[in-house]
């Protein structure tokens, strides 16, 4: 039995507990980051994938109608505030919806309001921590400035039309040189420049389809079937993203966050090009570079490293 007397039972102290804690903590802090940056990378090629579909859906748009689609349509009687968005449905596999849509009433109708409350992946970034729900039909403005009536609610949207203008003072710096509707999809029937707004062929992007936007990206916005400024487009201001850099009141603005373009993404918004590539562009890019970018037919030379 002596060999029994010579045993010693096994067990931490303390203090060896305590260190054995402290270097878990240690290194679960050192590997935060790198889980943060992996989950950042998933969430932004999760945005981009989002764009490649909607330049899909596009592509076979103006494969079967030669156009671009609209970004909102104006006038009584013609489905008044529908978006391009819906006019995309069955190309993006949404066809179900397209059936059940009609386009010869306002998107409030009644009969709309199943469709235009359905939530769509696809029209969602992934790094938004802003309420995603449907959004109230009474908390949308329409074009005219009044408000939606009660009853029905649309689903959300991160993504927006290039329509080539501003209507807010912090875009006047663009307008000013540039004018309106100087996109890729706007209004039908609004009045520009140069007359009634029309529909835009593949022929018209005189600046190349690989140097024009067609999408971008939007903090927030009144859902995918509003059209207009805080709904279907995005407002141009000086920089892809001007709130990363804005006032404090107006970076945390609700609706500011739904009427330019803009994302939750760390220095960069991704926007889909026409051609149907999908590129980051950075916060700090050069005025006129941008300016270049969300006009059709500027004539502008724009170096891809410039941004």
């Amino acid at each position: 039995m002596r060999w029994l007397s010579g045993r010693r039972r096994a067990a931490f102290t303390l203090i060896e507990l305590l260190v054995v804690i402290a270097v878990i903590a240690v290194l679960i802090g050192l590997l935060m980051p790198a889980v943060q940056s992996a989950r950042s990378a998933a969430r932004r090629a999760q945005c981009q994938n989002n764009l490649k579909q909607l330049g899909v859906a596009l592509a076979s748009y103006m494969s079967g109608h030669n156009v671009f689609p609209m970004s909102a349509v104006a006038g009584t009687g013609r489905g008044i505030n529908q978006s391009c968005f819906a006019l995309i449905l069955p190309e993006l596999e949404q066809r179900p919806l397209y059936a059940a849509y009609n386009f010869s009433l306002e998107n409030f109708d009644p009969s709309n309001r199943s469709v235009v409350g359905t939530q769509i992946s696809t029209f969602l970034c992934p790094e938004s921590p802003l309420e995603q729900s449907p959004l109230a039909a009474e908390n949308v403005v329409r074009f005219d400035g009044t408000k939606y009536p009660a009853g029905s609610a649309f689903g959300r949207c991160n993504y927006a039309a290039n329509w080539g203008g501003s209507q807010n003072t912090l875009g006047k710096d663009f307008t000013q040189v540039n004018g309106s509707y100087r996109g890729v999809m706007v209004t039908v029937k609004a009045t520009g420049p140069k007359g009634p707004t029309t529909c835009f062929r593949s022929q018209d992007i005189r600046d190349g389809m690989s140097n024009t936007i067609s999408v971008g990206e939007k903090r927030d916005s009144q859902g995918w079937d509003v059209g207009g400024y805080a709904g279907s487009e995005f407002d141009v201001a000086t920089s892809p993203d001007l709130l990363q850099s804005a006032a404090p009141e107006q970076k945390n603005d609700p609706l500011l966050q739904k009427v330019f373009s803009g994302s939750f993404h760390a220095g960069q918004t991704h926007f889909l090009f026409c051609d149907g590539s999908v590129r980051p562009l950075r916060t700090s890019v050069n005025k006129a570079t941008w300016y270049a970018l969300v006009t059709r037919d500027g004539k502008e030379v724009v170096n891809g490293d410039s941004y």
